[in-house]
């Protein structure tokens, strides 16, 4: 048994089970090596992980989140119907294609988001609010 104390993989399994039952308002990914679950309506807030590596340090939701928006995209994370703001999508597409044409990384980055997330009948327009 894997040393747990704060009940972090059975939180997984419940946010894992309400996207599969098409729950809105979540989303689940790997971000760093550590499993990530993200609720769009949390009291404690909307991410819950637990690195006992990096405890102690003060993470960057927003970040966190962005990074989870463009993992769902790659088909490397799950999310539930609206469970992303249209509005933060939006902005990390306009943020991402700021940069210089040189910098393909995030520029491709963008380009993934917009057709995945925000084109005419894109495949994660339901994921949006």
């Amino acid at each position: 048994m894997s040393f747990d104390p704060l009940a972090i993989y059975e939180y997984h399994d419940k946010v894992r089970a309400k996207i599969e039952a098409g729950e809105s308002g979540f989303a689940q990914s790997v971000l760093d090596d550590v499993m990530v679950s993200y609720e769009s309506a949390s009291f404690r807030g909307p991410m819950y992980g637990y690195d006992p590596i990096a405890f102690g340090t003060t993470p960057r939701v927003s970040a966190m989140l962005e990074k989870m928006i463009i993992d769902v995209a790659r088909g490397e994370g799950i999310a539930s119907p609206r469970t992303f703001s249209r509005a933060r999508v939006e902005r990390l597409v306009a943020d991402l294609q700021s940069f210089p044409p040189t910098y393909l990384k995030p520029r491709r980055r963008a380009e993934l988001l917009h057709a995945f997330y925000l084109a005419d009948g894109a495949p994660g327009s339901a994921l949006l609010f």
